[in-house]
C-alpha cells in the first residue's frame, strides 16, 4: 500500500495566527477584536479593513512569530501521531516574507514534517498531489471534495463553521480526531 500523502495547512490549524492578528489590529486600528470575533473566511468585510491591511496584519503578525501560539497544547505530539500513518508535509498559503518565521515558528514548536511548501493561494492546494488535506480553509474543502481521490479534514474555527457537509470531507474540532478519520479513510 502507498503512504498516504497529508496536506497540513499551519495558519489556524497549526498556528494559532489570529490571535496574534487580532493583537495587531487592536493596537494599530483600535479595535477590540477576538478570535471569535473572525466569523468569515473574509473577515475583512465586516471589520471595516481592506483584503490588503488584511493581510498585511498577518504577514506582520509572522514578524513576531515567537508570540503566535500553537492552535493547541502538545500539537507536535499530534502531528507526529499521523506522521506515524502517512506522509505529512507543511502546505501553506503565505507571502514570501513569511517563510522564514513560519519554519522558525515550526522549528520552535518542533513540528515533524518532510517538505515546506508555499503556494500563492489557498485554492492552489488542490492542484497538489496529496491524498488528504487537513485545513481551516472552507473554500478549499468544496475543491477537494469533487475530486474522488481527495479526502479533507475541515478544522473547525469560528470562519469556516457554517460549511455544509460533503463528499469526503470530515470536520474535526480538535487534533484528537484526526487520526481516528485517518484510519478509516486508509481502511
Amino acid at each position: 500500500m502507498k503512504s498516504l500523502k497529508i496536506a497540513v495547512d499551519l495558519d489556524g490549524v497549526l498556528a494559532e495566527t489570529m490571535t496574534a492578528w487580532c493583537k495587531r489590529a487592536n493596537e494599530q486600528l483600535g479595535t477590540r477584536l477576538k478570535l471569535d470575533d473572525l466569523d468569515s473566511w473574509a473577515s475583512w468585510t465586516k471589520l471595516g479593513v481592506t483584503k490588503d491591511q488584511f493581510y498585511r496584519l498577518l504577514d506582520d503578525a509572522w514578524d513576531d512569530w515567537e508570540h503566535v501560539p500553537p492552535t493547541e497544547p502538545r500539537i507536535a505530539a499530534k502531528v507526529a501521531k499521523i506522521g506515524k500513518i502517512g506522509r505529512v508535509d507543511i502546505v501553506t498559503g503565505r507571502s514570501r516574507r513569511t517563510v522564514e518565521g513560519a519554519r522558525n515558528w515550526l522549528a520552535h514548536h518542533e513540528i515533524a514534517y518532510e517538505r515546506f511548501v508555499r503556494v500563492a493561494g489557498v485554492k492552489d492546494k488542490v492542484f497538489l498531489d496529496y491524498d488528504l488535506y487537513i485545513d481551516d480553509a472552507p473554500d478549499l474543502m468544496p475543491l477537494i471534495s469533487q475530486n474522488p481521490v481527495k479526502n479533507g479534514i475541515l478544522y473547525e474555527r469560528p470562519w469556516n463553521r457554517d460549511v455544509p457537509d460533503m463528499p469526503r470531507i470530515f470536520k474535526v474540532d480538535k487534533w484528537a480526531g484526526i487520526p481516528r478519520i485517518i484510519q478509516g479513510i486508509i481502511r
